[in-house]
């Protein structure tokens, strides 16, 4: 057995480079002793820091924690006030396309089409096809890793505002706007047989209730990408690691965000609400138990209670305490607003 020194025993996980060398110079020359087919000197020193690396990471994961300050109006404010850009992203349903809308008019006339820009694979582009930068950029986001690569990589003087909405009332509202659109302009070709009964000139439709659990299941559409799928345990981990400058803030309060975006950079959009009122019911769901007709909100509303279990909506969640926590700070915070602050472990 290699001769392995006193100190190297005692050494943390996450010690000095050097010290893994010098352990290397200490024990290298016993273990070609033993060995006839031991790796060379470099390979070996390039296995243990490595070792050493991943060690490091671990304890930096442990260093710190998320921190949840509730904010009031002036707070956010002074915040917005001190930063050079704001990118606001959200899940499908929790006020994006408001946002996207106001986004889009605060932004200079020559930076206005850039929002598709920086959703695509092309983003550098973004760099040249304007000298105007957007000063709010707003996206939805439906990809899981693109939140937390995000908040690796943004700057510090960018504020990152995340949009809330509990997964339940999100989904119940995407199911109704899915279903209602599919009423308006026709279900995609694999839910053509969605509604057994289409009167178009009412704009109405009816689906028995079998097909409605039973497409609810699959979650197409918006219904897919929600809060569980974007708040995982990579993107608290980039929170605590990366310390950004990060937001959270309930979508009831979206008005109240655009005023507090527009004095900043667009005071004439001051009170100029971009949000979309909910529309005429067009889609009817007939109960298999009775027989009877109900609206779909109604349904979705009598329901919901139930849906997160009954469709499995938290089956691939992952650290999901952590997201119910910001919750409840989120709930308890009389404004509504959540700064995500990375604190430093004692």
């Amino acid at each position: 057995m290699a001769y392995r020194p006193k100190m190297m025993r005692t050494l943390p996980a996450a010690g000095a480079a050097a010290a893994v060398l010098f352990f290397l110079m200490v024990t290298y020359t016993q273990h070609l002793k033993i060995s006839s087919s031991a790796p060379s000197l470099a390979e070996e020193v390039a296995r243990l820091l490595k070792l050493e690396v991943k060690s490091s990471n671990v304890i930096n994961r442990a260093q710190a924690h998320i921190s949840w300050e509730c904010l009031q109006e002036s707070d956010v404010r002074d915040i917005i006030n001190s930063t050079e850009n704001i990118i606001v992203v959200m899940p499908a349903k929790a006020a994006g396309t408001s946002i996207k809308k106001f986004a889009a008019s605060c932004n200079p006339n020559t930076s206005e089409n850039l929002q598709s820009l920086l959703s695509s694979n092309d983003a550098l582009n973004l760099l040249t096809k304007s000298w105007d930068m957007p000063g709010i950029y707003a996206s939805h986001y439906w990809v899981p890793q693109a939140l937390s690569q995000l908040l690796r990589s943004v700057s510090h003087h960018t504020l990152v505002i995340y949009i809330h909405r509990e997964e339940t009332s999100r989904f119940t509202s995407a199911a109704h706007h899915v279903f209602t659109q599919w009423c308006l302009h026709g279900p995609p070709n694999n839910h053509k047989k969605f509604f057994n009964k289409v009167e178009s000139s009412k704009h109405k439709c009816h689906v028995h209730e079998a097909k409605l659990v039973e497409t609810l299941k699959f979650r197409p559409q918006e219904m897919s990408m929600g809060t569980v799928e974007l708040l995982t345990c990579a993107t608290y981990s980039s929170i605590e690691e990366y310390a950004p400058n990060m937001l959270f803030v309930d979508y009831k309060n979206a008005d109240i965000l655009q005023n507090l975006m527009a004095e900043k950079y667009c005071p004439k959009l001051i009170n100029h609400s971009h949000h979309i009122g909910k529309g005429s019911e067009y889609v009817f769901v007939q109960l298999q138990n009775g027989g009877i007709e109900v609206s779909l909100s109604d349904w979705l509303e009598k329901k919901s209670s139930y849906l997160e279990w009954m469709m499995g909506l938290n089956d691939k969640v992952s650290c999901l305490v952590k997201t119910r926590r910001m919750e409840d700070n989120l709930s308890f915070c009389a404004g509504n607003i959540l700064n995500a602050k990375a604190v430093l472990n004692d």
